[in-house]
C-alpha cells in the first residue's frame, strides 16, 4: 500500500500543486494551500482503495484514480477561491444557456470514451464466451495430475493405490477440497447401421455407476437409453503395438451438456462409464491415467503446485517411480522398469554426487546394456529363430532354419534373414520345402512362409493343429492319439509319411486310393535315387537295404562317425569332415557343412562362422535379445574395441566386426558400427562372468555402448553395487524417486486455459483499440474543430469577461470546468453508446461464426472495461481541452470587443519556443532509448523514425520561422512556410533506406514502424497541404479560366480554409488520418485475398478429399482403397491415395532446438505429385514431382513447411525461430528418447500456405515409421474427373466414421477459413469506418456552425451580387476543398504505406502487388458525397439568408 500511495502523490501533487500555487493570493487563510494541494491526493487515494478493495483491474483502478484526482483539484477551487467561484458560476451558465454547443462539444468528447469502452468489451465478451466454455470443461477441477508420452500422444497408466495415496493426502494437507482418479482417453462411437462418431471422449471416475452419453452423441448418433453403442478405442499392447479394441455397451442415460456432460466441450461428444467398467474393458485392472484435484477457493492452482510437488516427493517411493532393487548377498543393482528400462542422466548425475556416502568403502559399477540387432563379419551371424536348432534346409535362395516354434531364411547363406514364429507360443510340426517358400504345419493351423520377406504370408488353415505340412485331401490313416512327430514325403505323386509314437514308429504309404502301413518303420523320411526310412539309430532303403551300424543317423539322409559326415542311398558316400564344435544333432550339406551346436549353428567353409539367434531364453526372464555389455572401470575395453564371448569365438579375430544395436535398428538407423576384436571375455577376471556366458556376447566401452544402444550421454541400465550399505541405498533411491523422475505432469489445466482465454480477449481488445485510435485521433481534432469554433463564436463574451478583471488562467480554468462538466457526462454516454457499439460487433462476430457452423460471441461486459472507458475517455478530453485552454486564452481584450480579427504577434511565442525544446528534447530522448534496446529488436526502426520526426519538427522551425524573425528577413508567410518544410522533409526522411537505422543486419521493420511512419506521413500531407493549399488556390483563383467561368465564386469560396489556416489543418488531418486507416486495411485485405487465391491447391495439390484423425485414434487404412470395407463408396471412383503419418521430434539446427511435426508420406503420395513446393533443390529434379519421388526414395532428404523460410522481421529469423534453408543440415531427435537422432538435409520448402494448413517436416513415411514412432494421421485421396468431390466425401464419411475416420472436401474446408478471415478484416474495416463517419459528421457540424456566424458575410456577398446558386456553389466548394484534399492526402499516403507493406512483407515471397484502387475510389469518391449530404442542409441554410437580414443582424 505504501507503493500505491507514492504513486498516487506523484501522480496528483504536480497538478494540485500548481493550482494552490497559482491561487495563493486569493485565499483568505493561507491553510486553504494546504486543502487545495492535498484535498485531491485524499480524494484520489479513496478512490484508489474503494477499487482495490472492490478488486478491480489495475489500469480500471488507475484510471478512476487519476481521474479522481483531475475532477477534485478542479472542483475544490469554488469552494476555496471566490474568483474561481465566479469561474464555475460562469462555466456552468455557459452549460446551461447554450445546450446546443454543449451537446455538440458532448458529442465530441464521447468518441475517446465509446472507442475505448466498445473495443474492451468486444473483449469482455470473448473473454466470457471462452470462460463459460473453460468452466463447462473443467468445473471445479483446478489441477490435472498425469503421465504422458509424449512420443505417442497416450497417458501413461498410475497405480490406483497411489493415486488414492495422492488424493488424500492432498485433503489431509489443506491444499485440495476434492479429488477424483480414473481413465480419460478417445473413443470412436458406432451404432450398428454404421453411423459414427470418429472420436468422442471418454471418461471413467471413481464413483461414477453404468454407462450414459452425453446431449451432443445423443443427438448425432439418434440414441436413447436403453440403445447398444459401440465404443471402439486404441491401446498400447505389452510389445508396444497399437491395437483397436471394440465392445457393445448399452446406454443408461443421456446426460445434458453441463457438469459432467461437458468434460469434452460443451458442443463435443462423450461417453461416461463406470471405472470399473472402463478398467475391465480396457484390460487396466487397479489402473487410472488421470488425477482430478480441486483445490480450496482461497488457494492459486499455480502458485501451489510447488507445494503439491513437494508433497508428492514425499510419497513417491523407489518402486512407485518405477525402479527396481535386486539383492544377491552383497551385491545390489538398481534399474528402471519404465520405457527402455534406463536410469537417465539426472539419475546418475545425483548418484555421482552422493555414491561416496552410500557406497560406504564398497564399489560400484555402472552398466549400459545393448541389445543387438546383428553381428556381421563376411556374414550377417544373428539369424536362427532359436539357439536350438531341430532342422536345416538348404535351397538355391538360402537356407531356412526349423526349430520348435519358429522358422527362419537366411539369403545366400551370409545375407539378411527373416523369421515367423508360431502365433501364441505354439510348436512346429512337421516343414516341408516348396520351390520359393516354406510349408510349416503347427498347432495353430498350415502356414506358408515365402523365401522373400517382402512377400505376404499365406494362412492356409488357422485356429486349429494341423499335424503334416502338405495338401493331403484324401486325409490321414488311423494314428494313435499321441504323436510326437511326423514327417511327410512326396515322390514321383506318390505321399508317404512318419509318424513317431507313444508306442513306436510307423511309416505309411498312400496306394491305389488308400493308405498302406509299410513294413518298415521310421520317423524321418528323405529321398536320394529311392525313399529312405530313417531314426537315430541309422537308415534303410523302401527296399530294405540298412545303413552300416554304428553310424548315427541325422534328417537328409546323413550319417555321422567320428568327426565325418556321410551321405546314404543304399551306399555310404564320404561327404566331409566336421568340426567338434558340433552336436552331432542336425547337419546339413552343399558343398559346405552346417551343424547344429549348443550355441546354435556353424557354418564349415574352411573356415568356421557362428550363426547365431536374435533372441535367446533365459529360464525365468523370459526371451531375450543377444546382448552386449558396457561398463565403466576395468571391465571397459579401449573406445573402438570390442571383447567377444565363446559363443563369437570362431570369428576372425583378424578382421573388425560389424555391429547394429536393436533400439537404432527400430528406430531406422541401420548404419552399422564397426570395432575392432580385442580378446575374449574370458580374459577378464571377475568372478561370476562366466554364468552371463548365456546372456551375453561381449563386452565394449560406454561411449560406443552408448551409440550402439541409442542412449544419451550418460544413460545407463544396471547400477551394480558391490558391499555397499543396502539402507543407504534404499534412502537415497527414495529420495531422488519424485515428480520428475515419474515424469509426473502437474498441470493447473483450468487456471492455463482461463489465461488462454484472457490472453486471446486481450489480443483482440488490442486490434480493436490499436484500429479505434484512429476514430479517437479523428474525434480528437474533431473536439479541436469544435473548441476552435466555439472560441470564435464566443471572443466577445471573454473579452467582456476579461475586461471586467478575470486573469487568463481564470479564462483557462473557465474551459476547464465547462469542459470537466461535459466530458463527465461526455464519459459516461460514451461508455453506453460503446456497449452498444460491442453489441453490434458481437452480433457481426455471431453471423460470420454462424455461417461456418460454430458457435458465436456472447455478449458480455465487466465494470472493468466501462470505467475504463469513461476514466480513459474522460483523462483524453482533459488532456484536450487544457492545451486548447491555453490557445484559447491568448485572447486580445481591444480586438476582441471590437470584433476584429486577431492580429499575429510580431514576436516569437514563447510557447512555440518552448514547443521546439520539447520536441528536439524528445527525439534525443528517443536516440538514447534506442541505445538501451537489443541490437536485433525491430522496435529500434520506431524509435528510429520517431526521433528523426522529432528532431525535424523541432529544428526546421529554427530555421524557417525563428531566424527570420530574429534576423528581420522580409519573408511572408513564415507561418505556412514552416508547416509546408516540415511536412517535406518529413516526406524525404520517409524515402531514407531501412539501412540507415541502428539495427542488426536482416531485421526488417515491423508493423509498429509503419503505424508510427504511416501516421507521422498523414500529418506531413497535412502540413503540406496547410501551407501550400492556400498558394495553390490563390494561382488557382489567378487563372482566366476560372475568372471567366465562375466569376469570384472560388476566390471567395477559398479565402475562408485560407484565412483559418489551423482549422483547415485540423478538418484536412481528420479526414486524412481517417481515409488513410480504411485503406491501408483495404489494401491489405484486397493483397491477402490475392495471395490466399492459390491456397487450396497449396494445400491439396492434386488432391481432393482429406481423411484425417489423430494420434490417440489412427488411420487403419491401407493405400489400396479396396481393402477399406466400403460400402457406400465405389473403390473404383478413388484414383489416387497418398497416407501421411505423423510423429513429433526435436528440430536442432545446430544453434537452436525446437519441437515440431514430422510427416512421413508413402509412394502413394508422391507419385500422385504430393502437394506444391516453394522452392527445391534441383538435383533432386526438374520438376516437383521427380523432387517429392526423390524425397520418398531418400531417407536423408526432407521438405519443410514455408514457417522455416519466411522471416519474422521482429526477429530477423523465421517464423519458427529457426531458417531452415534447402541445403541445410539438421538433426531430427526423438523427443522420447535423445539417443535415437538422424541428421538430414532440407530438400526443399512447401508453399507458403504450408505454415497453415501443411505444418510440419516432410519426409519418407518409412522412417517416421519405424524410428520416430510415427501413427498414420492424414490420407490424402483423389478421385476420377467423374465422380463429385462433395458426394465422395459424403459417402466415404458413411463408410469410414465407425473407424475414427473424420473426412472433409479439401478446398471446403480452406475456403470456409479464408472466409472467415474476410469477414473478419470486414469487421474491421467497418469499425474504422467510424472514423470516417465522425469526419463526415464533423464537417456538418463545422459548416452548420460557419453558416450561421457567417451570416453577415453571406448577406454582405448577396448585396453585392451574389446569387442563390453563387453561394450555393461557394459553400460547396469550400467544403469540398477541405475535405477532398484531406481524404486525397489520406489516400495518396495509404498508397505509399501499402506499397511499403508489400516491399517488406509480401514482394520477397513472389506475390503480385494489388493496388487497391476500387476501395481508394469508392472512399474518396462515397465519403466525398456523404460530405456533401452532411452539409447539405447547412449550405441550403445560407443561400436562403437574405441581404436585408444579415445586414440587420450586424446592427
Amino acid at each position: 500500500m505504501l507503493f500505491e500511495t507514492l504513486a498516487v502523490i506523484v501522480l496528483i501533487l504536480p497538478i494540485s500543486a500548481s493550482s494552490a500555487w497559482g491561487l495563493r493570493n486569493d485565499f483568505f487563510k493561507k491553510w486553504y494551500i494546504v486543502i487545495l494541494a492535498l484535498g485531491p491526493i485524499i480524494d484520489a487515494w479513496i478512490i484508489w482503495y474503494l477499487l482495490n478493495w472492490l478488486e478491480l483491474g489495475f489500469v480500471a483502478t488507475w484510471g478512476c484514480t487519476i481521474s479522481a484526482g483531475l475532477i477534485s483539484c478542479v472542483f475544490l477551487q469554488p469552494l476555496l477561491s471566490p474568483r474561481r467561484l465566479v469561474v464555475f458560476r460562469l462555466s456552468w451558465q455557459q452549460v446551461k444557456r447554450r445546450p446546443r454547443q454543449a451537446a455538440l462539444m458532448m458529442a465530441g468528447l464521447l468518441i475517446a470514451s465509446s472507442i475505448i469502452t466498445s473495443s474492451l468489451v468486444v473483449g469482455d465478451s470473448l473473454d466470457a464466451t471462452l470462460s463459460k466454455e473453460v468452466e463447462s470443461v473443467y468445473g471445479d477441477t483446478d489441477l490435472l495430475i498425469y503421465q504422458k508420452d509424449r512420443r505417442t500422444g497416450f497417458s501413461y497408466d498410475m497405480d490406483l493405490n497411489l493415486t488414492t495415496i495422492f488424493g488424500q493426502s492432498l485433503l489431509a494437507s489443506g491444499l485440495a477440497d476434492q479429488w477424483s482418479h480414473g481413465l480419460d482417453t478417445t473413443a470412436t462411437l458406432s451404432r450398428a447401421d454404421g453411423l459414427a462418431i470418429p472420436s468422442a471422449g471418454w471418461y471413467a471416475y471413481s464413483g461414477w455407476e453404468g454407462v450414459a452419453i452425453n446431449q451432443v452423441a445423443s443427438d448425432e448418433l439418434e440414441l436413447i437409453a436403453g440403445d447398444l453403442v459401440e465404443v471402439s478405442w486404441y491401446s498400447y499392447s505389452d510389445d508396444a503395438e497399437l491395437i483397436r479394441t471394440s465392445e457393445n455397451v448399452t446406454i443408461g442415460s443421456v446426460i445434458e451438456m453441463e457438469g459432467r456432460g461437458a468434460m469434452s466441450g460443451t458442443n463435443s461428444p462423450a461417453i461416461f462409464t463406470s471405472l470399473e467398467l472402463s478398467q475391465q474393458l480396457q484390460s487396466k485392472s487397479w489402473k487410472v491415467n488421470m488425477l482430478r484435484v480441486s483445490m480450496f477457493e482461497d488457494l492459486g492452482a499455480s502458485e501451489n503446485i510447488p507445494d503439491v510437488k513437494l508433497l508428492f516427493n514425499q510419497l513417491i517411493d523407489y518402486e512407485s517411480a518405477g525402479f527396481d532393487i535386486n539383492a544377491d548377498g552383497d551385491a545390489i543393482s538398481i534399474s528402471n522398469g519404465v520405457g527402455l528400462g534406463r536410469l537417465d542422466s539426472t539419475f546418475m548425475e545425483s548418484w555421482n554426487e552422493n555414491s561416496t556416502m552410500i557406497l560406504d568403502g564398497g564399489t560400484a559399477m555402472e552398466v549400459l546394456q545393448i541389445p543387438l540387432k546383428q553381428i556381421e563379419q563376411s556374414a550377417k551371424i544373428m539369424t536362427l529363430p532359436d539357439d536350438r536348432v531341430d532342422e536345416i534346409l538348404i535351397t538355391d535362395e538360402g537356407d531356412w532354419y526349423v526349430s520348435g516354434g519358429a522358422v527362419s531364411f537366411q539369403i545366400d547363406r551370409g545375407g539378411s534373414s527373416h523369421g515367423w514364429e508360431v502365433p501364441n507360443g505354439g510348436l512346429i510340426n512337421d516343414v516341408t520345402l516348396l520351390s520359393d517358400s516354406l510349408l510349416v504345419a503347427h498347432s495353430d493351423g498350415l502356414s506358408e512362409i515365402p523365401n522373400d520377406r517382402d512377400e505376404d504370408l499365406i494362412h492356409h488353415s488357422e485356429g486349429e493343429e494341423v499335424l503334416i505340412a502338405a495338401f493331403l485331401p484324401q486325409g490321414l490313416p488311423d494314428l494313435p492319439s499321441t504323436i510326437f512327430s511326423m514327417d511327410y514325403l512326396n515322390n514321383s505323386g506318390e505321399d508317404w509319411i512318419a509318424v513317431k509314437h507313444l508306442t513306436g514308429n510307423e511309416v505309411h504309404q498312400y496306394v491305389d486310393g488308400e493308405w498302406v502301413e509299410s513294413t518298415i518303420s521310421g520317423e524321418w523320411l528323405a529321398f536320394d535315387e529311392e525313399v529312405l526310412i530313417g531314426t537315430p539309430n541309422g537308415w534303410i532303403t523302401s527296399t530294405g537295404i540298412s545303413s552300416p551300424l554304428g553310424l548315427d543317423a541325422m534328417k537328409g539322409g546323413l550319417l555321422a562317425d567320428n568327426s565325418t559326415l556321410y551321405k546314404f542311398n543304399g551306399q555310404v558316400n564320404l561327404l566331409s569332415n566336421y568340426d567338434s564344435i558340433c552336436d552331432e544333432r542336425v547337419f546339413a550339406y552343399d558343398g559346405e557343412v552346417l551343424c547344429s551346436t549348443a550355441f546354435g549353428v556353424i557354418v564349415d567353409d574352411g573356415e568356421l562362422s557362428p550363426r547365431l539367434p536374435v533372441t535367446v531364453d533365459i529360464g525365468g526372464f523370459g526371451i531375450m535379445p543377444q546382448l552386449l555389455l558396457a561398463t565403466d572401470g576395468a571391465l571397459s575395453p579401449a573406445k573402438g574395441d570390442i571383447l567377444i564371448s565363446s559363443r563369437l569365438s570362431y570369428l576372425n579375430s583378424s578382421e573388425n566386426v560389424l555391429l547394429n544395436g536393436l533400439v537404432p535398428w527400430a528406430y531406422g538407423d541401420q548404419l552399422p558400427l564397426t570395432l575392432e576384436i580385442e580378446g575374449n571375455m574370458s580374459s577378464i577376471d571377475a568372478p561370476g562372468l562366466e554364468e552371463l556366458e548365456s546372456i551375453i556376447i561381449g563386452f565394449v566401452n560406454l561411449s560406443d555402448g552408448e551409440e550402439l544402444a541409442a542412449a544419451s550421454e550418460g544413460e545407463r541400465s544396471i547400477l551394480v553395487i558391490n558391499g555397499g550399505n543396502q539402507t543407504s541405498v534404499v534412502i537415497w533411491l527414495n529420495n531422488v524417486s519424485g515428480v520428475d523422475s515419474m515424469n509426473l505432469k502437474i498441470v493447473a489445466a483450468k487456471e492455463e486455459a482461463l489465461a488462454a482465454a484472457s490472453e486471446g480477449a486481450g489480443a483482440l481488445s488490442a486490434m480493436f483499440l490499436v484500429f479505434g485510435a484512429f476514430t479517437i485521433g479523428a474525434g480528437i481534432l474533431l473536439v479541436l474543430t469544435i473548441v476552435m469554433m466555439l472560441a470564435d463564436s464566443r471572443r466577445s463574451d471573454e473579452a467582456i469577461i476579461r475586461a471586467i478583471g478575470l486573469k487568463r488562467s481564470d479564462m483557462r480554468s473557465l474551459s476547464l470546468m465547462e469542459g470537466m462538466m461535459t466530458s463527465s457526462a461526455a464519459s459516461i454516454l460514451g461508455g453506453v453508446f460503446g456497449l452498444f457499439l460491442a453489441w453490434l460487433i458481437s452480433l457481426a462476430f455471431n453471423s460470420v461464426f454462424a455461417s461456418a457452423g460454430v458457435d458465436g460471441v456472447s455478449f458480455s461486459f465487466s465494470y472493468d472495461s466501462m470505467l475504463i472507458g469513461a476514466s480513459y475517455g474522460f483523462l483524453i478530453a482533459m488532456v484536450t481541452l487544457w492545451l486548447t485552454a491555453f490557445w484559447t486564452s491568448r485572447l486580445n481584450i481591444v480586438q476582441a470587443l471590437r470584433n476584429l480579427s486577431p492580429m499575429r504577434s510580431r514576436g516569437i511565442p514563447w510557447w512555440l519556443m518552448l514547443l521546439l525544446i520539447v520536441f528536439i528534447g524528445g527525439g534525443m530522448l528517443s536516440g538514447l532509448t534506442i541505445l538501451t534496446i537489443d541490437s536485433s529488436s525491430s522496435l529500434r526502426f520506431a524509435l528510429w523514425h520517431i526521433m528523426a520526426s522529432m528532431v525535424i519538427i523541432g529544428l526546421v522551425p529554427v530555421f524557417t520561422y525563428v531566424l527570420p524573425h530574429v534576423m528581420g528577413w522580409p519573408i511572408r508567410n513564415t507561418g505556412r512556410n514552416t508547416m509546408a518544410s516540415m511536412g517535406i522533409c518529413l516526406f524525404l526522411w520517409a524515402l531514407s533506406p531501412d539501412s540507415w537505422a541502428p539495427v542488426d543486419t536482416g531485421i526488417q521493420p515491423d508493423e509498429i514502424t509503419f503505424a508510427v511512419l504511416g501516421m507521422v506521413q498523414v500529418f506531413a500531407g497535412v502540413m503540406v497541404l496547410s501551407g501550400l493549399a492556400p498558394r495553390v488556390a490563390s494561382w488557382l483563383v489567378a487563372r482566366s479560366i476560372f475568372t471567366k467561368r465562375f466569376g469570384p465564386v472560388v476566390k471567395v469560396s477559398l479565402a475562408h480554409p485560407s484565412a483559418s489556416p489551423m482549422k483547415t489543418a485540423v478538418i484536412m488531418g481528420m479526414f486524412s488520418l481517417t481515409v488513410f486507416s480504411v485503406i491501408v486495411l483495404a489494401g491489405y485485405s484486397v493483397q491477402f485475398q490475392e495471395h490466399s487465391a492459390g491456397y487450396v491447391e497449396d494445400a491439396s495439390g492434386d488432391f481432393e478429399i482429406l481423411l484425417s484423425s489423430s494420434r490417440q485414434v489412427p488411420l487403419e487404412l491401407s493405400s489400396n482403397p479396396d481393402e477399406w470395407g466400403l460400402k457406400e463408396t465405389s473403390p473404383s471412383d478413388i484414383d489416387a491415395v497418398g497416407r501421411v503419418n505423423r510423429a513429433v521430434v526435436w528440430v536442432d539446427d545446430g544453434d537452436e532446438k525446437i519441437g515440431y511435426i514430422l510427416r512421413g508420406v508413402d509412394s502413394g503420395f508422391t507419385e500422385h505429385g504430393g502437394i506444391p513446393l516453394e522452392d527445391w533443390d534441383r538435383s533432386l529434379g526438374s520438376t516437383q514431382a521427380e523432387a517429392w519421388d526423390s524425397l520418398n526414395s531418400n531417407p536423408n532428404v526432407v521438405f519443410v513447411d514455408s514457417s522455416f523460410a519466411l522471416i519474422d522481421p521482429n526477429t530477423g529469423e523465421s517464423l519458427v525461430g529457426i531458417t531452415l534453408p534447402i541445403g541445410k543440415s539438421i538433426s531430427l531427435i526423438d523427443i522420447t528418447n535423445p539417443g535415437n537422432s538422424r541428421n538430414v538435409t532440407v530438400g526443399g520448402i512447401l508453399s507458403e500456405s504450408s505454415q497453415l494448413f501443411s505444418q510440419g517436416i516432410w519426409m519418407n513415411g518409412e522412417i517416421v515409421d519405424e524410428q520416430y514412432g510415427g501413427v498414420v494421421t492424414r490420407i490424402y485421396v483423389s478421385h476420377d474427373a467423374d465422380s463429385n468431390s462433395a458426394e465422395l466425401e459424403e459417402s466415404l464419411s458413411k463408410d469410414l466414421a465407425s473407424k475414427g475416420v473424420y473426412s472433409s472436401v479439401i478446398e471446403e474446408e480452406i475456403l470456409l477459413i479464408l472466409g472467415l478471415v474476410y469477414a473478419i478484416l470486414s469487421i474491421f474495416q467497418a469499425y474504422l469506418a467510424l472514423g470516417l463517419i465522425v469526419g463526415i459528421a464533423g464537417i456538418g457540424v463545422v459548416t452548420y456552425r460557419s453558416v450561421s456566424e457567417r451570416s453577415g458575410e453571406i448577406g454582405m456577398l448577396r448585396a453585392l451580387g451574389f446569387r442563390k446558386k453563387m453561394v450555393m456553389g461557394g459553400m460547396i466548394l469550400e467544403v469540398s476543398w477541405t475535405s477532398l484534399l484531406g481524404m486525397l492526402n489520406g489516400a495518396v499516403v495509404a498508397m505509399m504505406f501499402h506499397l511499403a507493406l508489400y516491399r517488406t512483407f509480401w514482394e520477397d515471397q513472389g506475390v503480385d502487388l494489388i493496388l487497391p484502387w476500387v476501395e481508394v475510389l469508392s472512399i474518396v469518391i462515397g465519403g466525398w458525397i456523404l460530405v456533401l449530404i452532411a452539409t447539405w442542409m447547412p449550405v441550403s441554410k445560407a443561400t436562403k439568408v437574405t441581404p436585408s437580414q444579415a445586414l440587420s443582424s450586424l446592427d
